[in-house]
C-alpha cells in the first residue's frame, strides 16, 4: 500500500485561533474541490472522503496563528488520483483566510509501525455524545477499531475482521478534552498514543490509520491525523 501527503505552504490573510484552524483548512479543502469535475461530485456525498490533514505549523505560543506569517499543513489519502487533484485546486484556489504559495507532493509507502501518535485530537462519539476520559476505555479501543475496520472495508472493498487485533494498548496525553470549533459548536477529543499489535491486521490498519486519519471528523477539521513509529 502507499498514500499521497501533500505539504501546502500558505501565507495568512487573518489571525485564526488554533481551536478554529482545522475548521478553517477544510473549509477551505472544500471549496478548491469544487474547483474540479470529479472533486466538486465527491464533496456533498454523506460518505468517509479517505483523506486527513494536520493544522499549520509551526506552532504559536499565544494559540494564535498570526495574519501575514507563512504556515504549512499537511494533507493525506488513499486515493492518489483525488490527492493529486487535490494538489492542482489548491495551487488555483482563491481563500479569504490564507495565499497558498506551494504545494509539494510525497509518496509513502507502507512500513512496520510499531505506535501511532495522535498529533491532533481524536474524536469518538456514542449516542451522538463525545467519548470522554472517565467512560469506559474498551468501549473507545472497541470503537476506534470498529471505525477502522469500517473504512478498510469501504475502500478496498475486502472483507476483514478487525475487532481484537488491532490496538495493544493506548495512553492519554491529554487531562481534560481537547476540541475543535466547528460551525458554532466544539468537538472533543484526546490526544492518544497507541500501540500496535504484532499482526498483518494491526499493521495494514495502523498504515490506514496514518493515511487518513483515525476516528472521526478527518475530512472535516483534521481530526485523528497521526505521526508513527
Amino acid at each position: 500500500m502507499i498514500f499521497l501527503e501533500l505539504t501546502v505552504t500558505v501565507m495568512l490573510k487573518k489571525d485564526i485561533f488554533f481551536a478554529e484552524s482545522g475548521y478553517i483548512i477544510g473549509k477551505n479543502i472544500n471549496k478548491a474541490m469544487l474547483l474540479d469535475e470529479d472533486l466538486k461530485t465527491l464533496h456533498p456525498r454523506r460518505e468517509y472522503k479517505y483523506y486527513v490533514f494536520n493544522s499549520f505549523y509551526p506552532l504559536e505560543k499565544n494559540k494564535t496563528y498570526i495574519k501575514g506569517r507563512v504556515y504549512v499543513f499537511k494533507i493525506r489519502g488513499l486515493d492518489c488520483k483525488y490527492i493529486e487533484k487535490f494538489a492542482r485546486c489548491l495551487q488555483k484556489l482563491e481563500s479569504y483566510d490564507f495565499e497558498v504559495i506551494s504545494v509539494a507532493t510525497s509518496e509513502v509507502k507502507q512500513k512496520h509501525i510499531n505506535k501511532l501518535y495522535s498529533i491532533t485530537p481524536i474524536i469518538i462519539t456514542k449516542d451522538n455524545k463525545p467519548w470522554l476520559q472517565g467512560d469506559d476505555v474498551e468501549e473507545f479501543k472497541k470503537r476506534l477499531e470498529a471505525n477502522m475496520e469500517k473504512k478498510y472495508k469501504n475502500f478496498f472493498g475486502e472483507d476483514i475482521d478487525v475487532q481484537g487485533k488491532f490496538i495493544k494498548s493506548l495512553e492519554f496525553k491529554n487531562k481534560l478534552p481537547m476540541y475543535f470549533r466547528y460551525k458554532g459548536i466544539k468537538l472533543l477529543g484526546n490526544k492518544v498514543n497507541i500501540e500496535i499489535q504484532e499482526n498483518n491486521i494491526a499493521q495494514k490498519m495502523a498504515f490506514v490509520a496514518m493515511a487518513i486519519g483515525i476516528g472521526e471528523k478527518n475530512s472535516s477539521v483534521g481530526a485523528g491525523y497521526c505521526t508513527v513509529n
